[in-house]
């Protein structure tokens, strides 16, 4: 009776150790859990406030597009716009084809209607098309002249199956008042301004209109749905509750986040998903807009879930563990207690040994968990280091007005690759030598061929012939310093080479003025020619039919390189047998330019100023009594018409950094590579280090801070 109860009260003592442990081991696992309910809706949470935020992005960025394309149509329409001999009804029509020739991955058709009613269709790549005036037509306001570019409705087209947004203006003409309608394709508008904001891996924006109708999704089946009452008829057998909910909040709110039940629309099999989304309301002409912004719940928990798994994976063996060494522990316990008291020493120092073992098991275990405890604080650091930046940057730039809505999309990509592009950029700019750092200055390129040719002259072998046609006439090119002899060294060598093994050994150089504005340099020898395949590759870098202890193959790419560094063009003609002849054209540069290449102040006649400043107004009103030539333009885009039309039109470009669709640094690129002569000044509000880096670099002749401008430049208008 005694043993059987000492055996039952060993057997309570080992349950009650096992049930003591495992209520331990439930209260850490739920700890955990808790913790890992808490970090995930903080997750979701962020996550919401992200997307909110690219919601509200993709919608400046669909309204600032939509006013640029009408006013682009305003000005394209405008008085100065049309040609004075155009001024008529035919005329018009000419000009409406040659915009949808300019703009065909924008716009479906335009329709142009005459005073009369008579209609004309045209659509890119087709015959114009004249329609019944019987057939359905677009309702417009009474003719005015004055009229802007408005947006008047919109309808699915039955060609491409995505929706047409309906444009109209109002142009004069000789014969009266000629309405135009502008089909623009919301396809185009969805690809270039709601598609490339990326969202995670399986996330995506979505538009909707006032009535809720689909107009932009990525799934072409959704497009023009109703985005409850339509997927109801069309899709009976789901549930949209959940949905429904949140497009009822969509027409009572302005914006809103949250976490809803949809499915994957262009799935066949309609899957079943949950979606963290958000949206934002816009006002497009007075029509209310909603930007969807979503991404899968499971991208942002499935990181999470795997990590609670994991570590309940490891929970569990560890509570087997520890059951098993307390049964094993007390198991011996008991047995020590069982032996004969004449064995007592022997006893407590076999219990005392035991001890010492699990306190060093004990502190090993420990050791492991801290270590893993570690690294997983370490892994969670630096993911939340790559979360930090992301988020400081989208809250920097979302407060930052002088950054254009067309370029926060670019800068989002931009900041994850730069440092490693810097690297590599710089390696192939040392490489190419092709560095916009170098300063271009005013050469005398007669006498750079004359002093490169009495080189060449001295290393040609004495078996091949050398002839010259170099003009006496002084040609001026933009370009450094012994480029031409880089040149020359470079073409003449492989000519020598190509001619070691032909009967005939002749080189010509020939350098002569092609028209006005340019300059003709040609090197041709009778060697043994360039074979078609060779032909498409010789201006590869590292290409090379010498042999890899014969040439590096980068000959000839320094040479196209150094050429169109600037503005010249490289161009090889050659026949197998016969020889090989390079004409290199290069841009003629006028005498009056100072060291860097750009005109004198003192020779600048005409004048562009680029600014959305009232401040501006004053500039030009100086600038009243002068006899130079000075233009005011709001937006680059203007500039840029008239530059592209006549790269002569202006001298010196002021242009302020912030201007619409592009800053004041990009405009400067764009025209410099159109007249690589004019002159550019940059005005800001505040100087910067990236301000001293164009200079410093040759992007811009000078920057200054506005309020030194009009009195440093007073002179510049004088005379």
């Amino acid at each position: 009776m005694k043993k059987t109860e000492e055996f039952l009260n060993r057997w309570k003592l080992k349950l009650m150790a096992v049930g003591v442990l495992i209520a331990l081991s439930l209260v850490v696992v739920l700890a955990g859990f808790r913790f890992y309910s808490r970090y995930r809706e903080q997750v979701i949470r962020t996550e919401e406030s992200q997307l909110l935020t690219m919601a509200g992005i993709v919608g400046n960025n669909l309204d600032s597009y939509l006013e640029q394309q009408l006013d682009e149509i305003d000005l394209f329409y405008s008085q100065r716009g049309i040609p004075e001999e155009w001024a008529e009804s035919n005329g018009i029509k000419l000009w409406t084809s040659y915009f949808l020739k300019k703009n065909a991955d924008v716009y479906n058709w335009i329709t142009v209607t005459e005073p009369d009613g008579t209609r004309f269709k045209y659509e890119s790549g087709k015959e114009a098309v004249q329609e019944s005036s019987a057939e359905k037509t677009m309702s417009v306001a009474p003719g005015n002249k004055d009229q802007k570019a408005r947006i008047t409705g919109k309808e699915i087209s039955d060609r491409t199956g995505w929706y047409e947004l309906y444009i109209e203006k109002e142009v004069s003409s000789m014969s009266g008042i000629c309405t135009l309608t502008f089909a623009m394709d919301l396809k185009a508008l969805y690809e270039k301004i709601v598609a490339p904001v990326k969202i995670g891996e399986a996330g995506y924006s979505t538009v909707k209109d006032q009535n809720m109708n689909i107009i932009m999704h990525h799934a072409k089946n959704q497009i023009g749905l109703e985005a409850v009452e339509g997927r109801i008829q069309k899709y009976p057998d789901l549930d949209l509750n959940s949905l429904e909910t949140w497009i009822s909040r969509q027409e009572k709110e302005d914006s809103g986040t949250g976490v809803i039940d949809t499915y994957v629309w262009d799935d066949p099999g309609l899957k079943k998903v949950r979606r963290v989304i958000a949206f934002q309301a816009i006002s497009i002409q007075g029509e209310r807009w909603i930007i969807n912004s979503t991404l899968p719940l499971q991208e942002l928990s499935g990181p999470l879930e795997s990590m609670m798994t994991m570590m309940i994976g490891v929970m569990i063996p560890y509570v087997l563990i520890l059951v098993v060494v307390t049964v094993f522990f007390l198991r011996n316990r008991f047995l020590a207690e069982s032996q004969q008291k004449e064995i007592t020493y022997l006893k407590e120092i076999n219990h005392g040994m035991e001890m010492l073992v699990q306190k060093n098991n004990e502190i090993r275990h420990y050791q492991r968990i801290q270590s893993l405890g570690m690294m997983a604080s370490h892994i969670a650091h630096e993911f939340n280091n790559y979360l930090t930046p992301v988020l400081i940057y989208a809250e920097l730039l979302e407060n930052d007005e002088s950054i254009s809505s067309e370029n926060q999309e670019m800068i989002h990509e931009i900041t994850k690759s730069v440092d490693q592009a810097s690297n590599l950029s710089k390696e192939l700019l040392a490489f190419s030598r092709q560095d916009t750092g170098v300063r271009l200055e005013p050469l005398n390129f007669t006498e750079e061929v004359g002093n490169a040719v009495s080189i060449v002259r001295q290393l040609a072998p004495a078996a091949i012939t050398l002839k010259t046609e170099i003009t006496e006439e002084p040609l001026y090119v933009l370009g450094r310093r012994r480029m031409a002899e880089h040149i020359l060294m470079n073409l003449c060598k492989n000519a020598f080479q190509a001619m070691e093994k032909t009967e005939r050994k002749e080189l010509l150089i020939r350098l002569e003025a092609k028209g006005y504005d340019m300059i003709c340099l040609q090197v041709s020898d009778t060697g043994c020619g360039i074979g078609d395949d060779a032909m498409q590759k010789i201006f590869e870098p590292f290409y090379t039919t010498k042999g890899s202890r014969q040439g590096t193959g980068l000959g000839l790419s320094v040479v196209q390189n150094m050429v169109t560094s600037v503005g010249g063009t490289i161009c090889v003609e050659s026949k197998a047998g016969e020889g090989t002849t390079f004409v290199i054209e290069i841009p003629q540069s006028g005498p009056e330019v100072e060291a860097d290449g750009r005109k004198r102040l003192k020779h600048v006649q005409k004048i562009a100023i680029v600014s959305s400043e009232e401040s501006a107004k004053t500039w030009k009103a100086a600038a009243s009594h002068s006899r130079k030539t000075v233009d005011l333009y709001a937006h680059p885009a203007a500039l840029i018409d008239r530059v592209q039309k006549d790269p002569s039109a202006y001298d010196l470009l002021i242009a302020e950094y912030t201007l619409p669709t592009m800053n004041g640094i990009e405009l400067c690129e764009v025209v410099r590579r159109i007249n690589p002569e004019i002159r550019l000044i940059l005005i800001a509000e505040q100087r910067g280090a990236d301000f001293e880096w164009y200079l410093n670099n040759g992007m811009i002749d000078r920057f200054m801070l506005k309020d030194e401008f009009a009195e440093e430049f007073a002179e510049m208008f004088e005379g």
